[in-house]
């Protein structure tokens, strides 16, 4: 079946890839609007790089359907390449060339290359031009590959763990620019990330991907909405059909109060707690990470 055609960024359909009968993703069905900035969490291994890889048509996928700013990245790769910004994690570049030699080659490459803004932003990286590869610090390819990706000023910035080796202020530095000089300017970002608190200041949307398989998609500011624990004292007992109430997903014990953990429906989860008699309790907000471990949690008890 062809995927709709939306106005999509980003778009697949049944996504898989196998290795030598390793599966890294699995029935992958994303949606990324144009514009914004979507990041794809995980720990390490889940699958963030080799989804990336299949956008940039770097990989073949095992099955399944993707589109690229509308483009079928297999049959149509030189096209989504010219348009799409990548950030490989590793880097991958020649120790022994230069940084200025390297900015020249892709000037070469790409004829939306904006010479004025690769300056500015290399003067901002501190990336001296006659600098070999070799000699940089791992934050300093970094940020090299981060110039290479926004040279061109593609619709698309594909960026695979772009925190690599940066310290907290290089961090918010590039945090900034892709805020203010990409998402600012309507193109899209879609990046991975394992670093959750740089992502809530980054992103507007983001998907949980663990053992190969997307556990949710949604903007950041439902899901911080909408995901919330309640400290709970009950001292009658909490009620006995509790865990069956709409919205919460299950129910812990920390430091002598019973936890809820909820999804939704907040309030209505209130209301009813306010009804109860001799009941205080306490709506807690989560952070990204929270909200991630419950969700990865909940999948590895469901995984056979």
């Amino acid at each position: 079946m062809s995927i709709p055609d939306y106005d999509m960024a980003v778009q697949t359909r049944g996504l898989t890839k196998v290795f030598k009968g390793q599966t890294a993703l699995q029935d992958l069905d994303l949606e990324v609007p144009r514009g914004g900035v979507f990041a794809l969490l995980g720990p390490n291994s889940a699958g963030k790089t080799t989804t990336i890889k299949l956008l940039m048509n770097l990989l073949q996928p095992t099955s399944g359907e993707m589109k690229v700013l509308g483009l079928d990245p297999v049959q149509q790769g030189v096209a989504v390449r010219s348009r799409t910004g990548y950030q490989p994690e590793t880097g991958q570049m020649p120790e022994y060339a230069r940084v200025g030699d390297l900015l020249e080659l892709c000037r070469s490459l790409y004829p939306n290359w904006n010479v004025h803004k690769v300056e500015t932003y290399r003067r901002e990286f501190e990336l001296d031009l006659k600098s070999f590869v070799k000699q940089l610090s791992k934050g300093k390819v970094t940020l090299l590959a981060l110039l290479l990706a926004l040279g061109p000023e593609p619709d698309l910035l594909l960026l695979d763990e772009p925190g690599t080796g940066l310290d907290p202020l290089r961090r918010r530095q590039v945090i900034k620019l892709l805020v203010d000089e990409v998402a600012g300017e309507g193109r899209t970002i879609f990046l991975s990330s394992h670093n959750l608190p740089d992502v809530e200041r980054l992103a507007d949307r983001v998907g949980f991907l663990n053992r190969g398989r997307l556990i949710l998609s949604r903007p950041l500011d439902q899901l911080l909405a909408e995901e919330k624990k309640i400290w709970v004292v009950c001292p009658e007992g909490i009620p006995g059909d509790l865990a069956d109430w709409p919205g919460v997903r299950r129910i812990e014990r920390e430091n002598g109060r019973t936890v809820l953990v909820v999804s939704g429906q907040v309030e209505e989860i209130a209301e009813k707690l306010r009804s109860l008699d001799r009941v205080t309790f306490e709506i807690l907000d989560q952070t990204l990470e929270d909200i991630f471990i419950t969700y990865a949690e909940e999948q590895e008890h469901a995984t056979p």
